[in-house]
């Protein structure tokens, strides 16, 4: 099995951590398992794999995230001796991004060597604040993401905005939505004592509400908006990379948490009241809020046409990016409280666990004979 991912950890982000979860899954469900991707570094948990596991990391340029906050990595010409490598070891591949440069190279080649590709995409086509990235993103996507799209084996999607773009650019019908894996036993509810640790290990007053932010410090993340719709009755807590120099430290009631690895984040939603993240349409759906909600967070989430199908997720308010309407979300998303909401479906009942996840993502193929029998 290759997987081909821009980032992995440590670099901190959700489909770092989505690949690690997927690696894992298919190294203990005994397969063989080879890693490409890039040599970028970050403060996330740095994984450790079993024998069966190859993490191949491919030297690349990362000027556009230190100077611009986009993070896609400038490969060299070694990319493709180590994709032909792995790819002539390969059964069957998994490309995250549709214009990442392994990515595409990785679906190009399968499909010159005959191997099946699935083809999983995780932003769509993005808009940045400056004209000049956003014009880059979408020649991208019409260059290199409809050559990714046409030639995939499947095409896989977390939303259904980016469903469509993807059908859109492969001219076909097929692109499927599946959503995220859920790991229950690391992301639950909290029972009262684990949440009275955990706000005790912060720090944290038991009477004062605690509105979190987990993800890249960047205005697209919606950072400044949140401020904006900052009152005297909550604190907002960021936890995250990115540029700290923006949130305009010290500052009444905002307090800044380096980023830290998934277990410790679990930390962070036991204590925390909510999770919010006002983010411009550029996410498929965030692993985080995922994260959040099956701990049992309530969530302000910036709304996103594409995120249709999570609507009915008890305890998601999706919520158009503008600070009054921000700030009247946060509270009411305070008022669940504890008993947060019965309505909705639960995360457990949406989010596949992952054996499931696994088993739709690599069904049976006639040509690599590759069939997922997990327990």
């Amino acid at each position: 099995m290759l997987v081909v991912s821009h980032l992995a950890l440590p670099h901190v982000g959700g489909v770092e951590n989505l690949v690690d979860l997927e690696v894992r899954g298919l190294a203990a469900a005994g397969h063989e398992v080879a890693l490409v991707t890039s040599n970028g570094t970050g403060a996330g948990r740095t994984p450790e794999y079993p024998e069966n596991v190859r993490v191949i990391r491919v030297p690349a340029n990362h000027f556009l995230e230190r100077r611009l906050g986009i993070p896609y990595p400038l490969f060299g010409l070694r990319l493709l001796k180590e994709l032909k490598r792995e790819l002539s070891r390969a059964d069957i591949v998994h490309a995250h991004g549709f214009m990442f440069l392994n990515a595409v190279l990785a679906i190009v080649m399968a499909r010159i060597s005959g191997k099946p590709c699935v083809l999983t995409d995780h932003g769509g086509i993005q808009k940045f604040r400056s004209w000049g990235a956003t014009l880059a993103a979408r020649l991208g996507a019409e260059t290199l993401g409809r050559l990714s799209a046409t030639l995939a084996s499947r095409l896989v999607a977390y939303n259904s905005r980016i469903q469509e773009t993807l059908n859109r650019l492969g001219r076909r019908r097929d692109a499927e939505f599946i959503p995220n894996p859920l790991d229950p036993e690391l992301f639950y509810p909290p029972t009262a004592d684990e949440r009275a640790a955990a706000r005790n290990a912060l720090g944290w007053p038991a009477n004062r509400e605690k509105v979190i932010f987990v993800g890249r410090l960047i205005p697209a993340k919606g950072v400044g908006l949140l401020l904006e719709a900052l009152d005297p009755s909550f604190d907002v807590v960021f936890c995250g990379p990115g540029d700290v120099s923006i949130l305009g430290l010290p500052r009444a009631q905002v307090e800044y948490l380096p980023p830290r690895p998934q277990r410790e984040l679990r930390t962070l939603y036991h204590a925390a009241d909510m999770l919010v993240l006002p983010a411009e349409v550029r996410e498929g759906f965030p692993l985080v809020v995922q994260e959040a909600i099956a701990c049992g967070l309530p969530v302000v989430l910036g709304n996103d046409p594409g995120f249709a199908p999570y609507r009915k997720l008890t305890g998601l308010i999706l919520c158009e990016r503008e600070p009054k309407t921000l700030n009247a979300a946060i509270h009411q998303a305070l008022s669940f409280g504890a008993a947060r909401t019965e309505s909705g479906r639960r995360p457990a009942d949406f989010f596949p666990p992952l054996d499931r996840w696994l088993t739709r993502m690599y069904p049976a193929s006639s040509r690599a004979e590759v069939h997922l029998a997990l327990t």
